[in-house]
């Protein structure tokens, strides 16, 4: 099997350092997943992330053999991240406004009376 080299990382990294170029990420919050495309990229860059934190917990073990292994996952998140903003590109808007920067609230909920119970 192959073994993730310092190779794979700088593959990464120039990828990334191309699509910095090519394309200008907003100064504000964008909501991940504004299209199709950009929505897979996004739950991709989940898992590769959920991997990154497995393998940190290898690493304080003692138990990751190849520390390029972690540098290179974590590029490859931030890979997926900027191909996601490239494949969105001028369709999302950035979070702006008033509620800008906080999470946005949930809808409002009516409440029913449990069945058989009448509400005073």
């Amino acid at each position: 099997f192959k073994v993730v080299t310092a190779d794979f990382t700088s593959r990464c990294e120039a990828e990334i350092a191309d699509l910095e170029q090519r394309i200008t990420l907003p100064d504000a919050f964008v909501i991940p997943g504004g299209t199709q495309p950009a929505a897979a990229l996004d739950v991709a860059r989940a898992v590769v992330r959920r991997a990154e934190r497995r393998i940190v917990g290898l690493q304080q073990s003692g138990h990751l053999l190849n520390a390029e292994v972690l540098r290179y996952v974590n590029r490859l998140s931030d890979l997926l991240f900027m191909l996601a903003r490239a494949e969105e590109g001028t369709t999302v808007k950035p979070l702006t406004g008033r509620r800008a920067g906080r999470t946005p609230a949930a809808p409002a909920r009516t409440r029913r009376a449990p069945k058989g119970r009448l509400r005073a």
